[in-house]
Formats: structure tokens, sequence, C-alpha cells
């Protein structure tokens, strides 16, 4: 606010000094350079002073109240029981969290400079102090992409708003280093080497001293659509399984195809999708939150034996007029464990997953919505017992957006 003031009166001082100077015959101080529109890339863009520039500034301000149905053995699968979360604590919890997002382009003669930044600050219950996260920061030159952004393996990341219970695909953000192809007509192929260790589904902190180095990035490779009708991409990565204290490594795979359908014979804006995954030796391509589950596991002969999964999950959303809408989202994961022979088990930590979610939102003014939203999950795990068990979480989020 002091700044602003300051700038606010600053302004102010020249054009005054430089009236005052024109009345005694002096020549004037050059003239300030004033924000002018830029409307060359869309809405909200303006040109940075003294620039061919163009700096668009967005996010939103968020604030969510949960409340939380679990059992003690659902909230030890997924790490819930931390006293924040844990049904034998708190039922009722609280997040407030802003965005602030930076958009600067500029045209050059090798094409479209733009560097995008995105920053998110949060603050849960039970955390006095916010958490700070640069969720992408990134620079694109034609088809040039470098820095931390969307993996270029995903395409559904789901319907409503996943904020508890992620459904089954793979959303992440990463650092990478990628080229995208456009052949016209909507069409695009890009190919991508990504570090998954820096990603949002990256390997937990882990006692069981699987997961050694990274000894190679992840390569990544999509062909993608996207035209009136709707978009579809089919895409694969091949990833690298490096044992923890081992020289022998094994690549593992992914490969995913989805498609999603505009609909506004029904009503403007409504859409559905559908997507399914299939991976060995790369669970979080398939499904980033999945139970208690490695890529892979270093056998007593020093082989690995590598987890296979897959995935399939389908979403809606549909606007019942113009201030309310509902979008849903469902998906089934099968894991097929990699063998614990090193542990004396013979068999893997296998599971079935489902989750579910739905909301209704409401708009009453443009840049703010107010969504009811339900979460659900049902894990079926086994070792050596079976555990059945499931997690349910009830959600108010009021947003502004801007």
């Amino acid at each position: 606010m002091q700044k602003t003031a300051f700038a606010i009166f600053a302004a102010a001082a020249v054009a005054a000094s430089s009236a005052s100077a024109a009345d005694l015959g002096r020549p004037a101080p050059a003239a300030v350079d004033y924000v002018k529109v830029c409307d060359a890339y869309g809405e909200g863009f303006f040109y940075i002073p003294g620039s061919q520039t163009c700096l668009k500034i967005g996010g939103f301000v968020r604030a969510e109240y949960r409340v939380w149905k679990m059992d003690t053995d659902f909230a030890g699968l997924y790490g819930l029981n931390n006293g924040i979360k844990s049904p034998t604590s708190n039922d009722a919890t609280t997040r407030i969290r802003a965005q602030l997002t930076l958009d600067t382009r500029t045209n050059t003669e090798f094409g479209l400079l733009r560097s995008f930044t995105e920053a998110w600050y949060t603050v849960d219950s039970g955390r006095a102090t916010p958490s700070v996260d640069l969720w992408k920061a990134y620079l694109q030159l034609g088809g040039l992409t470098a820095g931390r952004a969307q993996s270029f393996f995903d395409f559904y990341t789901g319907d409503h708003y996943a904020s508890v219970f992620e459904t089954a695909h793979s959303d992440s953000q990463v650092n990478l280093l990628a080229y995208t192809v456009s052949f016209g007509n909507g069409v695009s192929a890009t190919l991508s080497l990504e570090d998954q260790t820096t990603g949002n589904a990256s390997r937990r902190a882990e006692t069981l001293q699987v997961y050694g180095g990274n000894k190679y990035p992840d390569l990544v490779g999509n062909l993608a659509i996207a035209q009136a009708w709707g978009s579809a991409q089919v895409m694969a990565v091949a990833h690298n399984n490096q044992p923890y204290d081992s020289n022998r490594d094994k690549w593992g795979w992914a490969a995913g195809a989805g498609v999603t359908v505009k609909l506004p014979m029904i009503a403007e804006g409504d859409s559905a999708t559908l997507q399914a995954a299939y991976g060995k030796g790369a669970v979080s391509y398939v499904a980033p939150d999945s139970v208690w589950t490695y890529d892979f596991y270093k056998q007593p002969n020093g082989s690995l034996d590598q987890t296979v999964a897959w995935s399939v999950a389908g979403g809606f959303t549909h606007n019942w007029n113009a201030k309310w809408s509902t979008s849903a989202t469902v998906s089934y994961l099968d894991v097929d464990g990699a063998s614990l022979k090193v542990f004396a088990l013979n068999k893997g930590a296998d599971s079935k997953q489902v989750d579910a979610g739905v909301n209704l939102v409401y708009a009453p003014v443009a840049g703010l919505t107010i969504g009811a939203e339900v979460e659900y999950k049902y894990v079926n795990f086994k070792i050596t017992d079976r555990i059945k068990s499931d997690g349910m979480v009830g959600l108010l989020r009021v947003q502004r957006n801007f």
C-alpha cells in the first residue's frame, strides 16, 4: 500500500513539475510512459511501460471448508493419519489458498516469446504460516517449452474439483524441456524430457530404500488434436527404474489415450471425457493417488520386478443455466504390485480403487463461484491380509478469480 501511494504521489509530482516548467518557459521533462492496453493476445493484457512486452496479471483467492468421514485403515493407507485429517483427530478442516499468475508475451523475429509463472500460497488447518509452491514457471519460443509445466503425458485431469481425492489419471507439474510441432488444423506432436522427481506424484519419503538416483529423465511423447468438436490425445512415456544401492536398472513404460467431446446440443459449455491408461514400472502415469505402491522391487537375485497398473476415468460437465453448473468424475484403478520376495513374501501389494466426485457450483456474479462437492474413495488392498476401506469428504469452496 505504501509503495502504491508513493508511485501515485511521484506521478503527480512529475506532472506538476512539468506544468510549472512550461509556465516558466523552461523545457518540460520527457513525458511519462503511461500504461496502454495490449489487445493482441486477448483481454487483460497491457504493455509494460517502455517496452513491446505485454503482461497479464491474474489469479484467484479461495476458501475451502471440509468435513471428513473415514476409518483408521483408510487414513493409514493414504498417509492421512497426520493429526490434521485423522479420523481420531479433526473431523473438520479448512484451507485458504491464493494464486498469482504472470503471463508475458512478446513478438520476435523467431515467433512468440512467452513466459508464464504461477505461484500458490496456502494455509491449511494446523499451520500458522503459509506454504509457498512454485506451481509453474516456464518460457516458450515457437515450439520450445522450457521450465516447470504440466507434463505432456497429461490429458484429462478430471471435471470436478478433486480437492482432496485425486481420481485415476496423471496430473503433474514437472521440470521439463519439450518441443511441439504443429501440423495445422489443430494437430500437434510433442516430445518432452521430464524430471519426474520434481512432479506432484514424485517418489514419497520411503523407508524401504527402493529407489536409487535419477539416472535418466522420462521420455514423453504425445499426438494431440483440438478442433471445434473437442479434443483428443494419445501419449506414451519411457521411465527408468533405478534401484537403491545397485547399478542394475530397467525401463518401465506407460501409454494412454483420451477424448473430450463438446456437447452444445445439451447446453453451451457442456462436455464429456473418457480416458484410459496402462503402465508397467510407471505407476504415477496411470494414477498418482494410488495406495502404497512402488514402481518396482529388487529381488534377492538382483533382478527387478515391476508393478503393472491400468486405469479408466470419465467425467461430465453440465451447465444448468448461466449461473448453475454440475461436474462429475468417476475412475477405476487396478494395480498388480511388484513381488515382495525381498521381504520373504511371494506376492506384491495388489489393489483395486474406485474414485468418484460430484459438485454443484453457483456463479452469482462474474468472477465469483460458490461450490459444494462430495468426494469418495474406495480401496481394496492386499499384501498378506485384505483391507477393504473407504473415505469421504464434503467441502464448500468460495472462490474469486481475477
